[in-house]
């Protein structure tokens, strides 16, 4: 049976210094092997596709932490949408302790209502969250927050409708309902390979559950670490385990 990988891309597929060479070369060789890789990420697509372009060719893209999920052509299997006043609301709410950024599906672009002046052109700054009224949002981030986990939990607590996920010093908000697991879930109803994951934070921990191999790294918390199958130090790593499986 092939296989199909979930990465997670910051912190685990992505760093500071960029790609890791030998992880993209492992991730090639396993599709030419007639397996599957699939991102399994909080970023939206404008998020990431620029980063990857010319290095990784995903055969799926869960984005939005598990809101929205799309095939290697960008077409959408599954999708919830979030109310625009909701989304408003909330990052209006959290705007004086926290970056907002709302996720739409959009090829180019990632959008932060603050964005540094060497940032990268792929991330745009927005000025007003009513920019957004008429669009699909599938999630919004708050980030760089020293009360992640706090914000967090409020936002689960006072909002019924949404689920927030911690992301180290970030909450990535989606629907109710949707998550990394979620989304795995959606795709399992179009494929039949067995499963893999890997990631590096709490808000890995749904994929962790659906899928039939789980990897964090041994820099990730130890609460994370014994929730998985298989402790690693790379993505490389964890295509040779399976390889072997």
């Amino acid at each position: 049976m092939s296989k199909i990988l979930f990465s997670d891309f910051d912190g685990t597929l992505f760093f500071k210094e960029g790609f890791h060479q030998e992880d993209i070369e492992a991730i090639q060789t396993f599709q030419e092997a007639g397996n599957k890789f699939a991102l399994c990420t909080g970023r939206p697509l404008g998020g990431v596709l620029a980063l990857m372009e010319g290095k990784i060719k995903p055969d799926y893209h869960v984005l939005c932490t598990g809101g929205l999920v799309l095939d290697k052509d960008y077409h959408v299997v599954y999708g919830q949408e979030i109310p625009f006043y909701l989304v408003k609301e909330v990052c209006q709410k959290y705007e004086n302790e926290t970056i907002t950024g709302p996720h739409c599906l959009d090829k180019d672009y990632l959008y932060f209502a603050h964005v540094p002046s060497d940032a990268p052109s792929y991330i745009k700054q927005f000025d007003s969250i009513d920019e957004f009224k008429d669009r699909k949002i599938y999630s919004f981030s708050l980030i760089e927050s020293k009360r992640a986990k706090e914000i967090t939990d409020e936002i689960n607590k006072y909002y019924p409708s949404l689920h927030a996920f911690q992301n180290v010093n970030a909450i990535d908000v989606v629907k109710k309902g949707c998550s990394k697991g979620q989304g795995i879930l959606k795709l399992e109803e179009l494929i039949n390979d067995e499963t893999a994951g890997i990631g590096d934070s709490y808000n890995d921990l749904e994929m962790f559950k659906v899928v039939d191999h789980s990897f964090t790294f041994k820099t990730s918390p130890k609460d994370i670490q014994q929730q998985t199958s298989f402790v690693v130090s790379s993505v490389k790593e964890a295509i040779e385990i399976l390889k072997e499986d």
